[in-house]
């Protein structure tokens, strides 16, 4: 399967308990399966992103285990969400006053079953611009455990919001 076909399954599927060797292209078969790559990382920051801008909290929850953290600001109680319910919740509310989103990832890093990349999102949010032309971006940086069938177990999110439409300066996103 190739790699563009494979994204799809897998955003079609919202990345529901599938193993890490599902997850990953065709072309890494022979690697150890429980061997977290970049490319699973890739995809599965692609569902992230997909049901991001879709604001689909059913397919969201999917990405994660049902005992997973999502720690939205680090640190603080009130913006960290303990489980698929919350997770849900957390996805609805947030998700709900921002349109037109368009995100894309960085390479990522990745060790054992850890790995870090980064988001470049742009959306309108009127409730976060009142005084603008509602767009804002999202510079962010997502550190993902995951579990071995490749949901993921904990993420923790830093990120800056600028006001506008910004783009990615050249170079960004690389490893």
């Amino acid at each position: 399967m190739n790699p563009l076909t494979h994204r799809r399954t897998l955003l079609r599927a919202g990345a529901a308990a599938l193993p890490l060797a599902a997850l990953a292209p065709a072309a890494q078969a022979d690697e150890r399966s429980d061997r977290l790559t970049a490319d699973q990382v890739s995809s599965w920051t692609d569902a992230y992103l997909e049901t991001w801008r879709t604001k689909n909290d059913k397919a969201a929850v999917r990405l994660f285990t049902p005992d997973a953290v999502y720690e939205a600001v680090p640190g603080v109680a009130a913006q960290t969400f303990r489980g698929r319910d919350a997770i849900g919740r957390y996805w609805r509310d947030i998700t709900a006053g921002q349109s037109d989103m368009t995100g894309r990832h960085g390479t990522p890093v990745v060790t054992g079953n850890r790995a870090a990349v980064e988001l470049w999102v742009t959306l309108r949010a009127p409730a976060l611009n009142p005084d603008g032309e509602h767009w804002v971006t999202f510079l962010e940086t997502n550190f993902l455990t995951f579990a071995p069938d490749g949901r993921c177990r904990r993420n923790t999110e830093y990120w800056n919001l600028q006001m506008g439409r910004l783009a990615p300066p050249q170079g960004w996103g690389t490893a």
